[in-house]
């Protein structure tokens, strides 16, 4: 079973599965396994529930932000729109999903 469906979303969202909502989970989980390269995402080890919990509310902030009215700001300018969607929600997201913040100098 995958490490993170479309259902979990909806029961988080409390809607029913749709193709978006289907679509939004998909980026979100590909975007987590790329990022977090270093887990095993086969079903061979359990998921951390922290990045679970972490990829649900950044499907959901995807999802909902894919059905506002207005949609994407900056959508088809080339932005990041799956990094950038989460706003001000990041820090939390990423520090759930065990990401660091770069180091500058």
């Amino acid at each position: 079973m995958p490490w993170i469906v479309a259902q979990d979303v909806a029961d988080q969202l409390d809607i029913e599965v749709d193709d978006r909502l289907s679509n939004c989970t998909a980026a979100i989980k590909s975007e987590v396994e790329r990022l977090r390269s270093d887990l095993d995402f086969t079903g061979a080890v359990e998921i951390p529930a922290s990045i679970v919990y972490a990829s649900i509310l950044w499907a959901c902030i995807l999802y909902q932000h894919r059905s506002a009215p207005n949609g994407f700001a900056g959508y088809g300018d080339g932005a990041d729109v799956v990094g950038d969607v989460i706003g001000s929600r990041k820090a939390d997201i990423y520090r759930l999903l065990g990401l660091r913040r770069p180091v500058t100098a």
